[in-house]
């Protein structure tokens, strides 16, 4: 990799005073003190009774503090008992050779700077067993300081005596060594030194910089991006914003003025002052002041926290403060830079790089930067301690740029593709993999992306009060840092919990497992196919998900609704606390704690324990009863909710039980997920025990296309707007996008009143039976003539046993049948298949191919499927003008499980008739069907669709979806395009629509061509 020579200087001078020999003494902030009184709350509430108490909150410390409440269950009746703490060695980056490559080269010009790593590695398990986020990050980095001195004390007073200046990095056992090959030749024999490595350039994960600076912001006034992880959801209906939280990102550096940043710089002290001490570092030019190199550190920052006045919103946690480090210009990152903010974000130190304090560093860290390639563990010492000091970790998958085709497989670029950070891709508005995204597996079979999120026309801030819209995973993995802040912020008690902070992410996203793209023989070892995935991982963030399933929810507990005021030294402030036995299934004592935390969420709170006492009556009644599936009649798990009250939540067999006050009217509505919610009203008498039962329908859109064939004539040199009129007949909101899709050739089907005619052809008795094997494919078959097919003529076919027809051999000749939506997995050359399944002629029926008078007739006839009883009866007519038949006598057994799939293969393009699974027309197949493929112009030039946006129709309500049919020169034929909608209608995810072209007032010329036919 390139050695950037001039930097030396400047980095030695930045890190000078860092990376002291010895460590600064820890020195621990002046913790803010809470009292209350009372010290406890306990009162005894009547069923259906609220009660308020008053508790007092009195800061103690001499600064002031903004108290900030939270509700929390009991502490576990028994302390843990204390585990053997984990291994974590800070690994030991991996090459062969003791010298790197690239320094060697390097050294053959003279003297450079390069990095020595020792051999002896601290290890870091005991951190990991530590809950008090201070003592957490000081263990940390005493234990990597003096284990550096230890282990280093040898060599180091080698170098001194040769008066050869170097740089101790404590956080991952090394030194920064300025010498000539004499010298690393010396020090790479001693018994303490592992290895030495050249300090390398790497590129940052180039964004490209988009079209449009258009958020398309929705009805609340919130970016795409943002509403589409339902950020906005959590702030509205949780109140969280990530409050408390400090976020930061190791990149280009953050234009600290700007409006959208400004106020949540957490070196803002108010009144136009800033304190940049402990709150931003730069190794690059030793800026006192936060600064970017470019643009990419500013965007990235933006979309974890901005708050823009006057712009929709476009940051995840605009409630959390930051902090950042520039170790990179505006394209490219140096090894030594990158370690040296990698250290101070473990310790943050002042301007003039003394004082550590560990207490300072971020909660979450975000690194939108990558090495060109995977399987490089270089930077795994500093993520292995970021990890033991609780810091939350997230990497940017990386870019493939330039090539415009979809990334391959184990792409996943380094530090992405470690297993101890949470690594992003990225995805477009249609919730779609970009294809500049890197993709896994990793290097050693682990799955990468951990999961994805918006990355493809972000908009954000760059600049002075500037915003850009750009395309990246690193535009994708703020998202995913920010969302971290939003669930830290909603549950304190996660803070520092890798483990289960991943699995709350990681559990609550939405799963992809579609996407035909990367079905074929170039992803093999990455499919989408199961969850997680190599290509989507866990799934696309939804922040709303994660933080409804991580908050601690105490239903009768009710805490003030405004957040109490800031707290002067020794100032007091009284809040209300309501006990609402409302809330509660019946009598009982129940039992939770305020947790009340002062400025900063890492301390500890000052807990106050409460208790409510629901006294047992004669006069309570007894509500029982069940949900159950309106359609199926099955259980459901849901819960029943009174109004105004309690909700409980209904067991295995959907059955429910509540205790309320007899004789007051009660309200119960009854829901599970995707189900519409059901309410009915009852009183029931004192002391009785009544029943109430629920069945609920299921909750789904039900897309009507209510005109199957639109027709657009247009005239010369013109344009017509074209209208397909949809209808949502089912009870929740339908959204729909619109595709047109390559289509060479126009389909027609007999079951459409303009269809073909005819049908099955019985095979000639002269036919040529082909004796094939189970997925074996024939020899060279003479059509008898030159078959027009894509831009080519064929004069030979070769048959394979599972329904494929391809104009060249099969290699090799028996392939296993492989499921896919075009394009096949068996033959990348082009092919025509009328279903291509797991036939098995060995079995029984009949392969055979014929001429006649109409064309090449290839007939499928009474073949089982694999391994099954159940027979199909197919065909295919090849006709000498380029026309292609599909018959269908007996398809009656066909299962979507069956993985068929209808289409055409040809050089460099792709038509998909049907396919039984992605987001593709279905076979929709049926006895006696015919379906007929006309060579056509190809319908992406005539017709477009007016929005690529998602449009969403009411229950009830009508959609005219929009397209736009164009004037493309005289036709001699009608044109037809089928119109793919994908909705999320359950019962049929993907249906089509025809529109035809027809020409109107014809061009004022005429167009002459001379064709000679072989």
């Amino acid at each position: 990799m390139k050695h950037r020579l001039l930097l030396i200087p400047l980095i030695i001078a930045s890190l000078a005073s860092l990376l002291a020999l010895a460590p600064a003494a820890p020195v621990r902030a002046d913790p803010a003190t809470l009292s209350a009184i009372p010290t406890s709350l306990a009162a005894t509430v009547e069923l259906g009774s609220t009660v308020t108490l008053n508790l007092t909150i009195t800061n103690t410390s001499s600064t002031p503090i903004t108290p900030l409440l939270y509700t929390g269950l009991p502490p576990s009746s028994a302390p843990a008992a204390r585990m053997a703490p984990p291994s974590l060695p800070v690994p030991l980056p991996q090459q062969t050779e003791r010298i790197d490559p690239d320094l060697q080269t390097e050294l053959a010009s003279g003297p450079t700077q390069f990095l020595v790593f020792f051999a002896d590695r601290p290890d870091l398990g005991e951190a990991l067993l530590m809950r008090d986020w201070e003592a957490r990050g000081e263990y940390v980095y005493r234990t990597l300081v003096e284990h550096a001195e230890r282990s280093q004390h040898t060599v180091r007073a080698m170098l001194d005596a040769a008066g050869v200046p170097y740089k101790p990095l404590w956080i991952v056992n090394a030194l920064l060594v300025e010498g000539n090959a004499a010298l690393a030749n010396a020090l790479a024999t001693h018994a303490d030194v592992a290895m030495l490595t050249a300090d390398h350039e790497l590129q940052m994960s180039e964004p490209a910089t988009t079209a449009t600076v258009s958020c398309n912001a929705t009805a609340n006034n919130v970016c795409w991006n943002i509403a589409k992880v339902n950020a906005d959801r959590v702030w509205r209906e949780f109140g969280v914003t990530g409050t408390g939280i400090t976020v930061a990102n190791i990149d280009s550096g953050v234009v600290y003025t700007h409006t959208a940043l400004i106020n949540q710089y957490r070196g803002n002290l108010g009144g136009g002052s800033f304190d940049h001490n402990y709150n931003w570092f730069d190794p690059v030019g030793n800026n006192p002041e936060p600064v970017d190199s470019g643009i990419h550190g500013t965007h990235v920052m933006g979309t974890m926290v901005a708050n823009p006045p006057g712009q929709p919103a476009m940051g995840m946690a605009p409630g959390a403060k930051w902090i950042a480090a520039r170790a990179c210009n505006s394209i490219s990152c140096n090894d030594s830079n990158i370690i040296a903010a990698a250290q101070w974000m473990l310790a943050p130190t002042d301007l003039n790089g003394n004082n550590p304090r560990p207490s300072m560093r971020p909660h979450i860290l975000n690194n939108s930067w990558s090495f060109d390639s995977g399987g490089n563990p270089i930077y795994a010492g500093y993520t292995a301690a970021w990890q033991a000091a609780g810091i939350f970790t997230v990497f940017a998958a990386g870019n493939i740029l330039g090539s415009g085709n979809n990334t391959g497989c184990s792409s996943i670029a380094s530090p992405g593709d470690y297993p101890d950070v949470t690594t992003v891709g990225a995805t477009d508005q249609d919730d779609l993999i970009t294809n500049f995204s890197r993709i896994g597996p990793t290097t050693d079979n682990r799955i990468k992306p951990d999961l994805v999120a918006p990355g493809a026309g972000v908009l954000s801030t760059t600049g002075i009060n500037s915003y850009s819209s750009l395309s990246g995973t690193s535009m994708a993995a703020p998202h995913v840092a920010g969302a971290v802040a939003l669930l830290w912020s909603a549950n304190p008690q996660l803070i520092g919990d890798y483990a289960a902070t991943y699995a709350i992410l990681t559990d609550n996203t939405l799963p992809i497992t579609s996407d035909s793209r990367y079905m074929g023989s170039a992803h093999t070892a990455c499919r989408p196919t199961t969850v997680p995935n190599n290509i989507y991982g866990y799934g696309r963030l939804d922040a709303f998900a994660a933080v409804a399933a991580t908050q601690v929810q105490v239903p009768w507990l009710v805490l003030p609704a405004t957040a109490p005021a800031s707290l002067a030294s020794n100032g007091t402030q009284t809040i209300s606390i309501t006990l609402d036995a409302r809330k509660v299934a019946g009598p009982g004592i129940y039992t939770a704690r305020v947790l009340i935390y002062a400025n900063n969420l890492t301390d500890p709170p000052l807990a106050i324990p409460v208790t409510m006492t629901v006294p047992e009556r004669p006069t309570h009644a007894t509500i029982t009863g069940t949900i159950i599936d309106s359609e199926s009649d099955q259980p459901l798990r849901g819960t029943v909710t009174i109004t105004n009250g309690a909700t409980v939540t209904s067991n295995a067999t959907g059955a429910y039980t509540l205790v309320v006050p007899g004789g007051v009217a009660q309200t119960l509505s009854a829901a599970a997920s995707n189900f519409v919610t059901q309410t009915q009203s009852m009183t029931p008498a004192p002391g009785s025990i009544v029943t109430l039962d629920f069945a609920l329908d299921p909750l789904q859109p039900t897309l009507t296309v209510l005109q199957d064939l639109v027709t657009a004539t247009v005239d010369f040199n013109q344009t017509v707007d074209v209208a397909m009129p949809l209808r949502n007949d089912g009870n929740s909101p339908l959204s729909y996008t619109l595709r047109i899709d390559s289509e060479p050739y126009g389909v027609w089907r007999s079951d459409e009143p303009d269809g073909p005619t005819g049908g099955w052809i019985d095979p000639p008795f002269d036919r040529e039976i082909l004796n094939l094997a189970d997925d074996e494919s024939s020899d060279a078959l003479d059509l008898g003539f030159d078959f027009p097919f894509g831009n080519s003529y064929y004069r030979h076919i070769y048959v394979s046993t599972n329904g494929i027809i391809a104009f060249a051999p099969f290699t090799p000749p028996t392939n296993y049948f492989s499921p896919s939506c075009m394009p096949l997995n068996e033959t990348g050359a082009p092919a025509i298949t009328p279903l291509h399944v797991d036939f098995d002629s060995s079995a029984s029926g009949e392969i055979s191919f014929a001429r006649i008078s109409a064309g090449a007739l290839i007939t499928w006839d009474d073949v089982p499927l694999y391994n099954t009883s159940r027979r199909l009866s197919v065909q295919a007519l090849l006709q000498p003008n380029g026309r292609i038949r599909f018959h269908y006598r007996d398809v009656t057994s066909l299962i979507s499980g069956d993985s068929g799939t209808i289409g055409l293969q040809l050089n460099g393009a792709v038509q998909t008739v049907g396919c039984s699974f992605d987001i593709h027309p279905p076979l929709n197949l049926s006895n006696g069907l015919v379906i007929e493929l006309r060579p056509q112009i190809n319908p992406q030039s005539w017709l477009s669709v007016a929005s690529s946006e998602s449009t969403t129709v009411a229950a009830g309500a009508t959609s005219n979806a929009q397209l736009t049919a164009r004037w493309i020169g005289p036709i001699y034929q009608t044109q037809q395009a089928r119109v793919r909608i994908i909705s999320n209608d359950p019962r049929k995810p993907v249906t089509t629509a025809r529109v035809q072209l027809n020409e109107g007032v014809s061009a004022p010329y005429q167009v002459i061509i001379v064709m000679v036919y072989r």
